[in-house]
C-alpha cells in the first residue's frame, strides 16, 4: 500500500471493498474536492481522469490490491512516496506506445443496440484498444488505441461479425458499417461532446 494516501484515496478504497469501483469513487471524491476549491472537474476524455495518471484502478480481491485494468500495473507500484502516480502506458498490446489515436465506429443498424456491449468487449479482448467512458452515443462508438496498432485493430474490427437468429437460421452480420480514423484531439473532442450530451440527458454521472 502506498505510504501516503489522500483522504479521497482512503474513501475510494473503502468503497471498492464494499463492491464499488475504485477509480469511479476516487474520481467522485477528488472531483468534489476540486469543485469545492474552484478547480476543474476531471477530464472525461482521460481514463480515470488525468489526476490518476490515466490509470483505471480496480480492486482485486485475491490480492487486496488495486490494479489498472489497462496496463495491469498495481497502484502500489505506480504510486511514489510523495503520492505522485507514474502515468499509465496503456494496454499491454500497445507495446509501451504512449501516443493515442481513436477509431470512430458506426454500429450496424441491423443489430440491436445491446450488441454495442459485446463489441466493446471484443475490442478489449484484442488487447489493442478499449472503449473509454462516454464512448457510445447515437449508434457510434469511440475506441481508444495507439498509432502502432491502430491499423491492425481496424482490420480486425472490420472483419468482425456477430451471429443473429432469423426465421431462416443463424446468419452472420457485420458488427460495424464504418470505421473512421481520428487524431487524439479529435477523439477527445468526441468524448467531450458525448459527456455533455450525457449530462444534458441524465445530469452529472454518479
Amino acid at each position: 500500500m502506498p505510504k501516503h494516501q489522500t483522504t479521497a484515496q482512503q474513501r475510494a478504497r473503502q468503497a471498492a471493498r464494499g463492491g464499488g469501483k475504485y477509480t469511479q469513487a476516487l474520481r467522485e471524491a477528488t472531483g468534489a474536492a476540486g469543485s469545492a476549491a474552484g478547480g476543474a472537474a476531471p477530464d472525461p476524455g482521460e481514463p480515470g481522469g488525468s489526476r490518476y495518471g490515466g490509470h483505471a484502478f480496480d480492486y482485486e480481491p485475491e490480492t487486496d490490491l488495486f490494479r489498472c485494468s489497462s496496463c495491469r500495473v498495481y497502484e502500489v507500484a505506480a504510486t511514489a512516496d510523495d503520492g505522485s502516480i507514474t502515468p499509465c502506458v496503456g494496454m499491454v498490446g500497445f507495446g509501451g506506445d504512449t501516443e493515442r489515436v481513436y477509431l470512430l465506429l458506426t454500429a450496424n443498424p441491423a443489430l440491436p443496440s445491446y450488441y454495442g456491449t459485446a463489441l466493446a468487449g471484443v475490442v478489449r479482448e484484442t488487447g489493442l484498444g478499449r472503449a473509454p467512458r462516454f464512448s457510445y452515443r447515437d449508434g457510434r462508438m469511440l475506441i481508444e488505441t495507439a498509432p502502432s496498432v491502430v491499423d491492425q485493430l481496424a482490420r480486425r474490427i472490420d472483419e468482425l461479425a456477430f451471429t443473429r437468429e432469423t426465421p431462416f437460421g443463424d446468419v452472420p452480420v457485420r458488427a460495424v458499417t464504418g470505421i473512421e480514423h481520428l487524431t487524439a484531439e479529435q477523439g477527445r473532442a468526441v468524448l467531450a461532446e458525448n459527456y455533455a450530451a450525457y449530462v444534458a440527458d441524465y445530469g452529472e454521472p454518479a
